[in-house]
């Protein structure tokens, strides 16, 4: 099942199956609502990382699964909304190809860093499915609608320089650099303010949405400016400042 490991400011996500291309099983939609509700709740966590090992990061959904048809309480389609709606940064950081609704996982993140040889399938269609709605929603606003056509209209396995001009990918790297700029990233991230951060990053997808309400944002931005944290930042900054001139 998919573990989670909080510690650093950092809340990471393991996906472990690679021996099944790490695809997800019924039982694990459960127990990731779980760890990103875990996630939520604790005030430590600053930075989501999501991540897997093996030839394949993510397969998506267990399609003899789906093709059984079986109930479940929560669909894998809710898993990715719900990711995508975690207050604070979140990244997958992708060592291996993407495919089927894994595609969709990565991008319910803010942020994916992958290394060179990764590739993605979406072969969806082939297998006589439209994609559901909050996932094409998802690619649309991430990527737009060239990009999505591109990927869901011809199934064609795309390259991780590819991906990284049509703005899947945030950033590629080469393999042996893929965790030192990880964490090079999380540090970034915890270095900001938590508060700004989560404000910030839910600013931005209202924005992305097709009807941001800006006075919502604007007094997000007054609130900010009063704030403690904000004032405890220039504080801070002052003294810097300060204890620089008096060295000089």
């Amino acid at each position: 099942m998919p573990s989670l490991h909080i510690g650093g400011g950092r809340a990471v996500i393991s996906l472990r199956r690679p021996d099944k291309r790490n695809r997800i099983e019924p039982v694990d939609l459960e127990t990731l609502l779980g760890h990103l509700g875990t996630v939520r709740i604790d005030p430590t966590v600053r930075v989501v990382l999501i991540e897997a090992t093996g030839p394949s990061w993510c397969s998506g959904f267990h399609l003899g699964a789906l093709a059984d048809r079986a109930p479940a309480p929560v669909s894998f389609g809710e898993l990715c909304d719900e990711l995508e709606r975690v207050e604070v940064p979140t990244i997958a950081v992708i060592a291996g190809s993407v495919h089927g609704g894994g595609t969709d996982l990565a991008l319910a993140c803010d942020l994916r860093i992958a290394s060179h040889g990764v590739t993605l399938g979406m072969p969806a269609a082939r297998i006589g499915l439209q994609y559901y709605a909050s996932g094409l929603r998802r690619f649309v606003e991430r990527i737009g609608p060239a990009a999505t056509k591109r990927i869901f209209l011809t199934g064609e396995t795309i390259g991780a320089d590819e991906l990284l001009r049509i703005g899947y990918l945030t950033d590629l790297v080469v393999p042996s650099e893929l965790r030192n700029r990880v964490d090079a990233l999380c540090e970034a991230v915890c270095g900001l303010a938590p508060l700004a951060a989560r404000a910030t990053k839910s600013a931005i997808d209202e924005l992305g949405g097709p009807s941001p309400d800006l006075d919502r944002i604007q007094d997000g931005h007054v609130r900010s400016a009063k704030s403690e944290e904000h004032a405890a930042a220039m504080r801070l900054l002052r003294e810097r400042r300060t204890a620089g001139a008096g060295g000089d």
